[in-house]
């Protein structure tokens, strides 16, 4: 059975780690293969690559760099691919590469009426540039029954809007190997924030959260990531002493868990990957108890502020300096994150999904 997952591009991102996770699995008689629509470019890029590379997974380059010039000319790409490789199952991962599927199926599917299409469902809102198009696209997977919905808030938040209730599988990950992060600050508890400096992260909370604390020594945030926020961002943490920043860190996953938390403001979430990652590797995780943050951790994980409440996070930082609770909040985190998001379950019940649309 040949398999074809759809992805915006080889690059970092929570929806491309879960295609490449299952394209990892061992099972006899399942051929994967990666398809980007937007070619991605840059460090992490090739990492992708040669991570494709070196678990033997086949994958096939866009040479377009525009996000909508890539999802226009992506059928005529693609027609091409297809009779190549004749895809069994077409799997789709976030809007982009659904969008590109549907205008693929709209002018060339009829030539194909045998292929089956399988849809994860990763943020918990959808469509927000382009909510006409999306109910299109949505009418289209809701009729083959495609849809996977990573988490029961992506499940919820589908049923509300599209009337659909999609099966969950849980977003699988492996713990990774840990090393010293070189920016550590010895003697202080390091916090880090890691992700896209939007509002979809809760940048405005981060802010008021380190600026509430630019007086407390013994707390030291590190954030990482990029974005439309990152100016507002440095303007008001710039001339801090609390904070350092990183536009990326490569192969970020294997520092987690050097950092003694992570913090994640997040106003919504499809399920986020890094608390994850970052119970794992033995790191609390500070949440926001909102959709796609709260399913990662257990009901009643301590760590947690409801409504994005900033004086609640602040207050429950400082309880953090001489917490005597910190070994259980790691074991806790860990027990869950391996119970419940293994990598071997995430293929098991995918490969399950493609077994039943066995040709």
């Amino acid at each position: 059975m040949r398999i074809f997952h759809i992805i915006t591009h080889f690059d970092i991102g929570g929806a491309e780690r879960v295609a490449v996770n299952i394209a990892k699995s061992p099972t006899v008689g399942m051929e994967y293969h990666l398809v980007e629509v937007v070619r991605g470019n840059g460090e992490f890029s090739q990492s992708f690559i040669k991570e494709l590379h070196d678990c033997g997974i086949c994958f096939h380059r866009s040479h377009i760099t525009n996000n909508k010039i890539a999802i226009i000319l992506f059928p005529l790409w693609f027609i091409y691919l297809s009779f190549k490789w004749k895809p069994q199952i077409i799997h789709t991962h976030t809007e982009i590469p659904d969008l590109s599927i549907y205008l693929w199926y709209k002018m060339f599917g009829w030539i194909f009426p045998g292929t089956k299409y399988v849809r994860t469902i990763h943020n918990t809102e959808l469509w927000n540039q382009w909510p006409q198009i999306g109910c299109k696209v949505e009418a289209f997977f809701k009729k083959r029954h495609a849809n996977i919905a990573i988490s029961q808030s992506t499940q919820l938040c589908y049923k509300q809007i599209y009337g659909e209730i999609p099966q969950i599988i849980f977003n699988g990950l492996q713990s990774v190997k840990q090393n010293k992060f070189e920016y550590i600050i010895a003697n202080k508890i390091n916090i880090l924030f890691a992700g896209r400096l939007e509002y979809q992260k809760g940048v405005d909370q981060l802010i008021e959260v380190v600026n509430a604390l630019k007086y407390n020594s013994k707390f030291y945030f590190h954030i990482v990531g990029n974005g439309s926020m990152k100016g507002k961002v440095h303007k008001a943490l710039g001339a801090l002493t609390n904070v350092s920043f990183y536009d990326k860190i490569f192969g970020l996953n294997q520092y987690i868990g050097d950092f003694d938390y992570l913090f994640m403001p997040s106003n919504h979430e499809g399920l986020a990957l890094m608390p994850i990652e970052a119970s794992l590797a033995h790191t609390p995780t500070i949440i926001n108890n909102c959709p796609g943050l709260k399913d990662t951790l257990p009901e009643k994980w301590p760590l947690k502020v409801n409504n994005n409440n900033v004086t609640d996070f602040v207050q429950l930082i400082l309880s953090l300096e001489n917490t005597t609770h910190y070994e259980e909040y790691v074991n806790i985190a860990y027990e869950y994150a391996k119970t419940n998001f293994s990598i071997e379950k995430m293929q098991y019940e995918y490969e399950q999904i493609y077994k039943k649309h066995e040709i």
